[in-house]
This record gives structure tokens, sequence and C-alpha cells, in this order.
């Protein structure tokens, strides 16, 4: 297949639109080009860390009844990819560095280590000091909160995607999605 040169200057939201309609419409695209990215952005994943990290983004069960011949289908698809472009997929059997990674790329994205610094740069210490003075049940509070905050957004997002069903349906919905459990 042979694309236009001009789609390189794409916007970068037109681009991310084009991924999440291919990941509606071809599941087996979406979950490779999470593998891919992953992998890009990560270097020595296991084999599980992969699959349980492309489930969290694309869904539980999503490598379907075969997952590991599945997963061994996608890294061949992944690692054509790459060479391809130019760049080699490697597994390294390594005790002190195990998992599969791309020669010449660092550990951590640089993008994904300036979000891990900027997190980090805003914890105050006065804030850790503070909730290690709290009790278990009080952290079990905060948890719980925090957790009940989440479903409730996450029901008003599937309300506006769904505006025929109600409130209690979209907080069904919710839950089914945070707990991957059938209703």
């Amino acid at each position: 297949m042979v694309l236009h040169p001009g789609y390189r200057r794409l916007p970068r939201e037109i681009w991310q639109e084009f991924l999440h309609q291919t990941a509606r419409t071809n599941p087996p695209a979406a979950r490779r080009m999470a593998l891919l990215s992953l992998l890009w952005s990560e270097s020595f994943l296991s084999r599980q860390a992969l699959i349980a990290r492309v489930e969290a983004l694309s869904g539980v069960g999503c490598f379907g009844k075969h997952p590991l011949l599945t997963f061994a289908r996608d890294i061949k698809f992944v690692r054509d990819v790459l060479k391809a472009a130019g760049h080699q997929l490697r597994y390294s059997r390594r005790t002190e560095q195990p998992g599969y990674y791309i020669p010449g790329r660092p550990l951590l994205d640089p993008h994904l280590v300036k979000v891990i610094h900027a997190a980090v740069d805003e914890v105050n210490p006065e804030q850790v000091a503070i909730y290690a003075r709290l009790t278990p049940a009080q952290r079990m509070h905060q948890g719980a909160s925090l957790s009940d905050y989440l479903r409730q957004q996450a029901a008003r997002l599937i309300m506006r995607e769904n505006p025929e069903i109600d409130e209690a349906e979209a907080n069904r919905e919710a839950l089914r999605r945070m707990y991957r459990s059938e209703r």
C-alpha cells in the first residue's frame, strides 16, 4: 500500500482520531498499536507485563481465547513493523534485566521521564507527612472516596456518549468497565 506523502503533515489530533476509529473497528490493530507504543516507550517488559498492560489499554480478554498464541502473532507483526522502519525488537534473558527491548532506545522514553519527574516535583513533603499520620481507616475512606469520584466521572462520560441511557445504567456500565465483570 502506498500512502500519499502528505499524510506526514496531518495534525496530531487527526492521527489520534484515526487511531481511535481504527481501534473501534479493528481490535487487532488497536492491540498491536498498544504493544508497539509500550515497547517504544519502555524497555525490558516481559510477556506477562505486556499482556497485562495491553489489556489495561484495550480491554481484558482482548487477546481472545488463546492469548499466548495471539501475543506471539502480535509480537511477530510488531517485529516486522520495526524491522521495516529500521529497528529491531529483541528479548533479553539476563536475570538482572529480562524482557523485550528495542536496541538503542532508552529504558524509559524521555517524555515519560519528564512526566514522572514533573509528578514527583509536585509532591509536597508536608502532604506526605500528613498522609503518613492518617489511620488505616482514614486512608481506606480516602481511597473509597476517590474510587466513588472516578466512578461518577466515568458514568457522566458514558451518559455523554450514550444520551439514551439513564444514570443508573451509566453507573452499572461504569462499574462493569472498572471491574471488568458482566452485569
